[in-house]
């Protein structure tokens, strides 16, 4: 089934008016408060937007077309409003808001300096001070705002995580299309085995570390839970196997990566293919050395 006709664009225009988005916001405000009885009627929503003139409050209302569901009962959010008036509360298209610099857990990747978290121009950075070294984190101003300081650092790891299962499912994690990719080197400062994937949807460019890339697989996630270890609230910056340069090149023609995984006596290895599938786990003791 495809979109038809239909252009989503379209709804940037309907929604750049302050008006209409106070509109949508005072509908998502009836919503939160009264989730099985959100609807306001025609004078309740005009007195929360505050508008007085009749005529230029309808003109503005007629704008919000599908955004808005009207119904005797009065006036209510459709799910594609509610969807808009979620993007906006999410921070993404702020792009003048800051935040940090915090210091965040864990070394550099690329030079074992200490690391600090600071968001700007619509990025979470995690950065050692060297511009090369930087990486891009894809976090919402809301998550860095709303949530309990304490809690900030496992949530973005949290969200971190997810997005390197949701590469490896080939989903994209900004628009949900299908992303289409495989194991590169190079390309990026400094130059290391990676994962690279591209959306056919919204173009987005996932450029995944394999740390970042495995730390959702099964066998990884069971390892760590036998010893103890939530991996998919842990950092992946914070995890040996995620720092480049650590797996070992089995062979190039065809490509074979091996990427090991020990704690507390025991390794884990997996074996990935050109693609970035797993094609083979082997779980084993670590040989104790002979004095």
């Amino acid at each position: 089934m495809t979109g038809g006709d239909s252009n989503p664009t379209a709804v940037f225009d309907v929604v750049r008016n302050s008006t209409r988005t106070d509109i949508l916001r005072a509908l998502a405000s009836a919503y939160s408060d009264a989730p099985t009885d959100p609807w306001l009627e025609y004078s309740e929503l005009r007195e929360a937007v505050g508008v007085r003139d009749n005529g230029n409050f309808n003109y503005h209302l007629d704008q919000l077309g599908d955004l808005v569901v009207k119904e005797p009962a009065g006036y209510t959010l459709s799910r594609v409003g509610m969807e808009i008036v979620s993007a906006v509360s999410s921070g993404v298209f702020d792009s003048d808001w800051e935040w940090g610099p915090i210091d965040a857990p864990g070394d550099c990747l690329f030079c074992d300096d200490p690391v600090q978290l600071h968001y700007e121009d619509g990025i979470l950075w995690l950065t050692c001070g060297t511009d090369e070294h930087d990486l891009g984190l894809s976090i919402p101003p809301s998550l860095l705002e709303s949530h309990p300081e304490e809690d900030v650092i496992e949530r973005i790891a949290f969200l971190q995580n997810q997005w390197g299962a949701l590469t490896r499912r080939r989903i994209c994690s900004e628009c949900r299309g299908y992303v289409d990719g495989g194991i590169e080197f190079g390309d990026v400062e400094p130059e290391h085995y990676h994962y690279h994937g591209h959306c056919h949807r919204c173009g987005f460019q996932h450029g995944i570390p394999l740390g970042l890339f495995l730390i959702s697989h099964p066998a990884v996630n069971a390892f760590y839970y036998d010893h103890g270890v939530d991996i998919r609230t842990t950092p992946f910056w914070t995890v040996d196997f995620s720092t480049p340069g650590s797996e070992t090149v089995l062979s190039t023609d065809p490509l074979r990566l091996r990427v090991e995984i020990t704690r507390d006596g025991e390794t884990l290895s997996l074996t990935l293919n050109r693609d970035g599938s797993v094609v083979s786990t082997d779980r084993s003791p670590v040989p104790v050395e002979k004095p």
